[in-house]
């Protein structure tokens, strides 16, 4: 999470039984691949954990950067991918994803957008009311180019749960919403740390979808049995 070490480290530990019981309750490579999202969250705030403890402990001050980098390529770079890549996979209507195509080729668009941002320019960790900004050493805010991508970044992660066809995946999208929405709302400036706060809650909405998808479909042709 984004309040103190301790914080990020039991999130990490919740977010991490939640991935693998999602994992184990998946039957199929998209499903798994789908209920790897708590997993994944699971790591990138057990990396953040670190981060906390590198701003105190003299020892782990050399780890910093790659702490650092490594929770920005999760909370900016892996997510715009990762979500509408694995919702496609399990799309079935062929319209539906030819929508999603497009989401990916957005999200595909920020990943190398914010990679090239990470690469070009230096990230210094700033603690402060217990949490962290993460400030980018741009010569001037390219405040256009934030809401540029901030928009993109919407659209691939946010929007993509809506155009599905599971029943179930709008509740995504709007867990998404909500908790962006919430961190812009009240946490402006740690907008970053904070929205992963509700990773927690995306994980069980995650694993819901999946104990739905492995509810057998029932054909209404069927003949009951002993009616036949």
């Amino acid at each position: 999470m984004c309040f103190s070490a301790s914080a990020s480290f039991g999130a990490s530990a919740v977010l991490g039984v939640m991935g693998v019981v999602a994992i184990t309750k998946a039957r199929t490579i998209p499903q798994r691949l789908f209920a790897s999202i708590p997993l994944l969250f699971s790591v990138q705030q057990l990396v953040e954990g670190m981060l906390w403890l590198s701003l105190k402990d003299p020892g782990l001050v050399a780890w910093q950067p790659f702490f650092t980098y490594t929770f920005l390529v999760f909370a900016t770079m892996v997510w715009p991918v990762w979500i509408p890549l694995t919702i496609r996979l399990l799309e079935k209507d062929a319209k539906r994803k030819k929508k999603m195509n497009i989401l990916l080729s957005v999200g595909s668009l920020v990943f190398i957008g914010i990679g090239c941002v990470l690469l070009l320019y230096r990230v210094r960790v700033i603690p402060g009311h217990h949490h962290l900004h993460y400030d980018f050493n741009f010569p001037e805010r390219p405040t256009t180019g934030i809401v540029i991508f901030s928009l993109l970044y919407f659209a691939a992660t946010i929007i993509t749960p809506f155009t599905s066809g599971i029943k179930k995946m709008k509740w995504l999208g709007i867990v998404f919403g909500a908790s962006y929405l919430f961190a812009v709302s009240f946490y402006s400036g740690f907008v970053i740390s904070v929205w992963c706060f509700f990773a927690a809650i995306l994980s069980f909405v995650v694993l819901w979808i999946i104990l739905e998808l492995r509810k057998p479909v029932r054909n209404l042709w069927s003949i009951p049995k002993g009616l036949n």
